[in-house]
């Protein structure tokens, strides 16, 4: 009865390992779950606040997909653009995207102090359900001529088909390259800074500090477009996790330092 008891057990710590952040192995936690789903988030939603900078410059021009809308009748002097995917997806920047962006703003994108406000509508980004609140604000120029924004990302989620995703975030980006050429974004470089937090789909809460600055390149695209930086990612209960973003390179692969021992994420 004892040995049957002891095997019940085990097997029910290997199925709930399956689901929560503590996968032993050698006595060590090495799972990696909250760091994936973070870098996942801030993937997703980084991708969302250029699809909204897009639609600033392409409001005029006509697309089946997607399609803008810009209403300026508002009495209290904010505007909205609706950035419309449709109900069907459609492939937009290498993305299947279907739903809507709606932007509330009191100026456009690249004005100094303009304030940007983007909700969700049945959005989904490869398939995966988007909801929240971004709030972008322009905050003009610092000292060294770099145009600055704060980036808030507010009680979001990303429902994929392994769980939901909860991601909330306060960046701030200085725009150190690429102003001058106004409709080319592959010139375009920024620097990251700021931290966030979430709950990963094993339902375990993270926080996230950029403690070296993310470097930003555009010209990346489509790969993914961090090269270089670092984040120290904390999930509840378990050891910091160390994020790499790389070396200057244009890929997806991400070292995650854990305890001194090195793991290899990549991200599609």
């Amino acid at each position: 009865m004892k040995k049957t008891f002891l095997a019940l057990c085990s097997i029910a710590i290997l199925l709930y390992a399956c689901k929560d952040e503590d996968i032993i192995i050698n006595n060590e936690s090495k799972s990696t779950q909250a760091t994936e789903d973070h870098i996942f988030a801030e993937k997703t939603f980084s991708d969302i606040v250029r699809v909204i900078e897009e639609g600033f410059l392409a409001s005029g021009v006509t697309k089946s997909c997607p399609s803008y809308n810009l209403t300026t009748s508002n009495i209290f002097d904010i505007d909205m653009l609706i950035v419309n995917f449709g109900t069907i997806n459609c492939l937009h920047n290498n993305k299947l995207r279907r739903g809507k962006i709606f932007i509330t703003y009191t100026a456009k994108y690249r004005d100094s102090l303009a304030v940007m406000t983007a909700n969700f509508e049945n959005f989904y980004v490869n398939n995966n359900l988007v909801e929240g609140e971004i709030i972008i604000t322009n905050e003009g120029r610092n000292k060294s001529g770099n145009m600055c924004f704060t980036i808030l990302v507010n009680n979001a989620s990303i429902v994929t088909e392994n769980g939901k995703i909860n991601w909330s975030s306060n960046r701030k980006k200085e725009w150190i390259s690429g102003t001058s050429t106004y409709l080319d974004i592959t010139d375009d470089k920024y620097k990251i800074t700021g931290f966030s937090s979430g709950i990963a789909v094993n339902n375990n809460s993270f926080s996230v500090e950029i403690t070296d600055t993310l470097n930003i390149d555009l010209s990346c695209l489509p790969s993914c477009v961090i090269k270089s930086g670092h984040s120290k990612i904390s999930p509840n209960g378990y050891d910091d996790r160390i994020i790499n973003y790389g070396d200057s390179l244009c890929d997806c692969n991400f070292d995650i330092m854990i305890n001194g021992e090195k793991h290899l994420i990549v991200v599609n």
